[in-house]
Parts: structure tokens; sequence; C-alpha cells
């Protein structure tokens, strides 16, 4: 099989038919292009930029997006419980055809390209952090969390949008409301951080016991006679194993080891 025979088999026999033909999942193209525009810009063209120029404040901009968070992941999780996924697909092994033609099918689909749509948007935080110079927040941790879920949320729109896959982004989602809550009020100002100072560590426990959950959730699909496509349990799994462990590690650094030092 030719190189073009192998591209046009991944991205066109196997793809899903319900998603294959929109925008951003037709081609992983603009999804790369966006990715390596992103990398390219927070390590390299961002800091030339700014490295003879006073910081940008962007509050205003900075609480404007942090809404805008708030707003669509609440919208994100609202619209899988309307599309029916508490009661068919909580917590249980449910057997669903693959490409599911049905309103409900569809409805799960288009949720899934907003969240793509919505996970592209969120490189913009990266690059806020450069233009107000602190660089020190572009970690790998950062790096990686973002492009990984880009590349995992586009590979479930092109080949693994069902019922099953759909408590990822309403536990997902649920979390970035309550983060984005607390970064929309520590924007308020000193004395509103200070308020909140004690929430901060408790943002990154609740991140990583959502992986955890999230990986007790993904390996039913291994459970003899669950229907859950193994491959895309199997990636989810590997990515939430080295998320959980970034974010542990941060923890440590973060606030363990700075209060045994204190």
């Amino acid at each position: 099989m030719s190189l073009i025979e192998l591209y046009n088999y991944f991205n066109n026999e196997v793809a899903d038919p319900r998603t294959n033909s929109w925008f951003l999942v037709s081609s992983p193209v603009p999804v790369i292009l966006a990715t390596l525009s992103y990398l390219y810009f927070v390590l390299q063209c961002g800091p030339r930029y700014m490295k003879d120029k006073p910081p940008y404040k962007l509050k205003g901009f900075i609480m404007c997006y942090n809404i805008f968070q708030i707003v669509t992941n609440a919208w994100i999780v609202y619209a899988l419980l309307e599309a029916g996924w508490y009661k068919d697909y909580f917590l249980s092994c449910v057997h669903e055809e693959r490409y599911m033609k049905t309103p409900q099918g569809y409805k799960f689909a288009n949720i899934t390209w907003y969240i793509l749509c919505l996970k592209i948007i969120d490189f913009i935080e990266a690059g806020v952090f450069v233009l107000r110079k602190k660089q020190n927040q572009v970690s790998f941790l950062h790096l990686y969390h973002h492009v990984s879920t880009v590349a995992i949320i586009w590979l479930s729109n092109k080949y693994f949008v069902t019922g099953m896959a759909m408590t990822i982004p309403v536990v997902n989602c649920s979390v970035h409301v309550v983060m984005y809550t607390y970064y929309l009020l520590s924007s308020f100002g000193p004395s509103m951080q200070k308020l909140t100072a004690p929430v901060k560590p408790l943002i990154t426990i609740m991140q990583m016991v959502q992986f955890v959950i999230l990986m007790v959730y993904s390996f039913q699909a291994f459970v003899p006679g669950c229907p859950g496509v193994k491959i895309n349990a199997a990636m989810i799994i590997v990515d939430l194993i080295i998320n959980f462990v970034l974010f542990y590690n941060f923890y440590k650094k973060n606030y363990v080891e700075k209060k045994k030092h204190n």
C-alpha cells in the first residue's frame, strides 16, 4: 500500500462519515498548522517580539476570556445532558452503533466538534503568558496538556464519536467551569487573590482527581462484553497517566515542597 493509499484509507475510508467532511476534521492539515503556529509563537516568535518591550497587562481581555470559558464549558455540559448522555451512557457499557446516525448521534458529533474548536481557542492562554512576559508559565506541562488535548479531540471527531465517550467532556468541562471561575475571581486584583489563594492548590488536586476518575471510566472498555472502542480508550488512558504525572509533579513542587521550606 502506497503512502497516498494509506492516507486515503485512514483519512476517508475508516473515518466517521458523519463528521469526515467537516471543517477542521476532513484533513489533519489545519489542526497541525494551528498547533505548529501555536508552538512557534509561544516558544520562538513571541518571546523574541517581547524581548525589548514592556509586558502587556491585558486585564480586560483576560476577564472576557475567563467568562467565555465559563459560559462555553457550562454550555457543553448542558448540551450533553440535554442530548441524553446522563440517561443513556452515564457510567455504563452500552451497545451502540459505531457511527450512530440518529438525532442523538448527530448531537454528540456536533458537540464534539465544538469542543475541538474550544480546545484550539485554548491555545490563546500561552500566547497571553508570552505577551505578559510570564514565560515561566509556558511550561512543558502547559504545552503538552493543550497540544495533546487538541490531538485527542481531533482523533475523537474523526473516528470515535460515541455516547460512552461523552463522559470525558462532561467531567472535563465541569472541572473547567470551576477552574475558570477561580481565574476570573483572581483577575479582580490582589485583594481577591488573597481570598482565593487557599483554593489554588485545590484546583490542581481537582484536576488530578479528574484524571483518575476518567482513567477508571476508560478502563471499562477492556471489560469483557463492553463495546467501548479499545484503541480510543488506550490512547486516552496513556494521555491521562502522562497528565496525572505532570500535574502531580507540579503540585509537589509548587505546594508540598514550598510548604516544607516555609
